[in-house]
């Protein structure tokens, strides 16, 4: 990271940070941390996503500095930078897309290897286990002090999308930075049961649904669940509270590839890919458009969640021969 970057901020008074769509932890702890820390540097900085939180991100106080693209529009301010966090494509903005239009600075920040370059700026890193980890090394450039506020959000960004940790993405560097982290004082027991243990009730029954969905293949390799809208329905909960269910099916004794089937609706399915070993799951997602790391990665199919089963598991096929 060198001086390009750290140019890029200098007379911009006005700044969108846009997460992804399906907000996980990574992409809100890093977009709050860039948001504490512009605001250290007098800028006008506005998070806009239109997506619920999940529940176990709520201790963050994201909602308090998140604004929907019809919050935005009321205000009528034309942004000197916009910066995408966390989205490997264009296509993981969603319906906020169109706020690229409104200016040609972008900066792309994110960690994923299929990362299509799309920013005028592209800050990726693929060896980065999280993108709070890039955004932790662009503050230090910027020589922001990264305060309490700052350290939990990117304490978030970087448990969540290591597994605590336990991931094979986990590098010292990131376990260093963590501990740099724990040293501003921040409560990593709290967050950590905030994140991890407090999960709600619907969500539990939700899982129950979802277990029962349970298929084998291909000798007990592969591993296929799903949340469909009725799922949702049943248990009055929303699909953002359906990240981490996927690790049910992929810590399965024997498996080593698994597939989350999430209906959005009769023929647009998020199809979600864990792989436990050796396998790269991404080279499937980008058969889809989709993209992502060796051993998580994701696609949207649109097709009925039964026909997007089979056309995976003809996919998967050659791969089990």
């Amino acid at each position: 990271m060198n001086n390009y970057y750290l140019e890029l901020f200098e007379g911009r008074k006005n700044i969108i940070i846009l997460p992804h769509i399906l907000p996980d932890g990574d992409t809100i702890g890093s977009s709050i941390a860039l948001f504490y820390a512009l605001k250290k540097l007098e800028k006008r900085v506005y998070i806009i996503l239109n997506d619920k939180l999940p529940s176990n991100l709520k201790f963050l106080n994201a909602n308090s500095k998140i604004i929907t693209t019809e919050d935005f529009e009321k205000l009528s301010i034309k942004p000197d930078l916009i910066i995408t966090v966390d989205s490997s494509d264009i296509d993981r903005l969603g319906d906020r897309a169109y706020l690229l239009d409104l200016c040609s600075e972008v900066l792309n920040i994110d960690h994923h290897s299929t990362n299509t370059n799309y920013g005028k700026y592209n800050l990726v890193n693929s060896k980065a286990a999280a993108c709070g980890e890039i955004i932790y090394e662009l503050l230090k450039k910027l020589k922001i002090y990264i305060d309490k506020d700052i350290a939990t959000a990117l304490y978030v960004a970087l448990s969540t999308d290591t597994g605590s940790f336990k991931y094979s993405n986990t590098t010292p560097s990131t376990l260093r930075i963590a501990a740099d982290l724990i040293e501003k004082d921040i409560d990593f027991s709290f967050i950590n049961t905030e994140l991890y243990q407090n999960k709600p009730i619907n969500k539990i029954k939700l899982l129950s649904d979802v277990l029962n969905s349970l298929e084998l293949h291909f000798d007990g390799k592969l591993a296929v669940i799903y949340v469909t809208n009725d799922m949702l329905k049943k248990n009055k909960i929303d699909i953002s509270d359906t990240d981490g269910i996927i690790e049910y099916a992929r810590d399965i004794e024997g498996v080593n590839i698994a597939v989350l089937l999430k209906e959005f609706s009769d023929n647009t399915i998020k199809v979600s890919l864990r792989s436990k070993y050796d396998f790269d799951v991404s080279i499937i997602a980008k058969k889809f458009g989709g993209g992502g790391h060796k051993k998580a990665a994701g696609c949207t199919i649109y097709d009925t969640i039964d026909n997007v089963k089979n056309i995976l598991l003809n996919t998967f096929r050659e791969n089990f021969r």
